[in-house]
């Protein structure tokens, strides 16, 4: 499938700030040995800026720039075409020093004693790709979808509590009861085609996991937020890492006395 995405983030302040130093991540992943291809990336800005490219420790590519003088306001477009895959990605010969990453708690994935709770259920199961999918398809029939309810900083002992919450959330809850139960499991960062909607429109950017099933099988997208459950050529990937904080967006700093307002618009269309 061939689709194409135009994410808006706008940037609002009450009061003039300055010195703004900025990194996106909205590059869609094209290291997949073939599974996915982009085959064209634009970031543009309102104000004129440099903008600069690299690759970060998890192998995603990160746009940064700085704005020096004083503005109120920073829109940031990236629009991308991106010939999409099935889900699984190639094991790489080197990575296997990321599986201790993978594996371990970290910022917003805890090994609380919810999430223990929560996977004894599955202790009869071996199999690493169908424990996965077991807790995949639990958290899709037991959490209840809510927005408004938790926000990007919460953890998945947060989320526990709950009980509901969005697709950040329910990643994160799918990656501790993975890598407790000694599955490594990471977050990914991209969009879901919402075919069935108007103009294919989506409020924000979406969350899953990838799931390590070995050299072999390499890495299985799981999706515990849509019944599908598994991923497939309707997303899009743009990296990965331990959790939320590897993979923001966009994430920035700024010098100033102002209050922030945020907007964001994505909206994903197919070319086919």
């Amino acid at each position: 499938m061939i689709l194409t995405v135009e994410h808006t983030t706008l940037f609002e302040y009450d009061n003039p700030i300055y010195e703004t130093a900025t990194e996106v991540r909205l590059h869609p992943d094209s290291n997949q040995a073939g599974l996915q291809r982009c085959a064209s990336f634009k970031l543009l800005l309102d104000t004129p800026a440099t903008i600069f490219e690299y690759t970060d420790f998890y192998g995603n590519i990160v746009n940064h720039f700085n704005l020096l003088q004083s503005h109120k306001k920073v829109k940031i477009i990236a629009t991308s075409v991106v010939e999409t895959g099935n889900g699984i990605t190639k094991a790489q010969e080197d990575e296997e020093i990321l599986l201790t990453d993978f594996s371990s708690e970290s910022r917003y994935v805890h090994f609380d004693q919810a999430v223990r709770d929560f996977t004894s259920m599955f202790s009869t199961l071996e199999d690493n790709c169908q424990l996965a999918e077991h807790i995949c398809r639990e958290i899709n029939g037991t959490f209840i979808y809510e927005p408004g309810v938790t926000d990007v900083h919460s953890t998945s002992s947060v989320v526990m509590a709950l009980g509901r919450g969005v697709c950040q959330d329910f990643a994160h809850i799918m990656l501790a009861s993975c890598r407790f139960m000694g599955i490594p499991a990471r977050y990914v960062s991209g969009y879901l085609y919402g075919g069935s909607t108007p103009d294919g429109m989506d409020e924000a950017s979406h969350a899953w996991c990838e799931v390590y099933c070995g050299k072999e099988k390499g890495w299985i997208g799981m999706d515990p937020t849509h019944k599908t459950l598994f991923v497939d050529e309707r997303y899009i990937k743009i990296g990965t890492g331990r959790d939320y904080g590897d993979v923001p967006p966009v994430r920035g700093t700024y010098k100033g006395n102002a209050k922030e307002k945020l907007s964001v618009s994505v909206k994903v269309r197919s070319m086919e």
